[in-house]
């Protein structure tokens, strides 16, 4: 447990550095466009300058996790218990990928980020700059979720699996701790979504120990969260988000049943 902590320490105290060199940079490079063009700071700066110069501070975030964390051996990509066999590990994937596009529809359905934000106008702005650049938007999470996934499940959930190995108990306690930090956005009907994943994911490095069937599911996710962006909710939504959610995760975990660790 101790170790646990220390991982998430060292994880929380390199992203607050790099955060905070990161947006004095940001700050400089907006100050100096706008001191170039003559006009008061903060006033004509793109959305574009800021996403680019912030997604050079998140990769570079990023690399230094990933360098830390594998260098010292602490949390792992690996395939990790899921097997050789090409029929379990499709449907390993194709059950994440379903099973996180329908928490999508579900989080589309709680919240649409571009009608209910509308008095923060710079996240509204930023998802809009997002949909409209999907392609560099998906790099830059697909870098953002593994590096994430390897630090939360790779080396945090592990240990704590290692300390104590009661997922029944473990992974609900997690998706919870998870699902209330969904609060930080303002909509506590966020935390449902969010205990959802954090469940499925949870229980899918617990069977698999494994990130990568979780950053593919991540990364689908956020595909349908952008393609969901701005499109009028309808009540049918949670119906689909079900159709894809519940076969998805029983079609992903039953495989991987017979080689998840025993107590």
């Amino acid at each position: 447990m101790k170790k646990a902590m220390m991982y998430l320490l060292l994880a929380l105290g390199i992203t607050l550095v790099v955060m905070f060199i990161g947006g004095a940079m940001v700050g400089l490079i907006a100050g100096f466009i706008d001191g170039f063009s003559g006009n008061q700071i903060g006033t004509t700066t793109s959305m574009s300058v800021m996403v680019y110069a912030a997604s050079i501070s998140v990769i570079l975030l990023c690399a230094i996790l990933n360098w830390v964390f594998l260098k010292l051996g602490f949390a792992k990509y690996s395939l990790g218990r899921i097997p050789k066999q090409n029929s379990v590990r499709i449907k390993v994937v194709a059950g994440m990928i379903l099973a996180m596009a329908g928490l999508a529809v579900l989080h589309c359905l709680m919240m649409d980020v571009l009608h209910d934000v509308e008095d923060d106008a710079l996240i509204k702005e930023s998802y809009a700059w997002m949909c409209q650049h999907p392609v560099f938007t998906i790099l830059i999470l697909v870098i953002v979720e593994a590096t994430g996934n390897l630090v939360i499940y790779g080396a945090v959930l592990r240990e704590i699996l290692e300390w104590k190995h009661r997922p029944v108990i473990i992974i609900p306690v997690f998706a919870a701790i998870m699902g209330a930090l969904s609060l930080i956005g303002g909509n506590p009907m966020l935390m449902l979504p969010a205990f959802m994943m954090a469940q499925v994911e949870g229980y899918m490095y617990e069977y698999s120990r494994s990130i990568i069937p979780i950053i593919i599911g991540d990364v689908a996710f956020w595909i349908v969260m952008l393609c969901l962006a701005g499109i009028p909710t309808q009540g049918w939504w949670f119906f689909v988000a079900a159709a894809l959610a519940v076969p998805g995760v029983l079609l992903a975990l039953n495989p991987m049943e017979p080689y998840k660790p025993i107590d």
